[in-house]
């Protein structure tokens, strides 16, 4: 029910507090087509994000 825009972006400043050094994204996406959700309306989504500590780029990415 919380904004996703200010829930992914507190989520992403926690990973940055978490000690990596940027986040290239952090999205939630429909899981069938992955387009960009900007509201969740219960459907199938995936949070899908990508974040840089040291010299290593993490992607992943999860089912809601």
């Amino acid at each position: 029910g919380d904004d996703v825009g200010q829930t992914l972006a507190k989520a992403s400043a926690d990973i940055l507090a978490a000690g990596f050094a940027r986040v290239d994204y952090f999205a939630l996406a429909d899981a069938a087509t992955l387009e960009e959700l900007h509201h969740f309306d219960g459907r199938p989504a995936r949070l899908l994000v990508a974040a840089k500590m040291g010299n290593t780029r993490l992607i992943d990415n999860v089912a809601i």
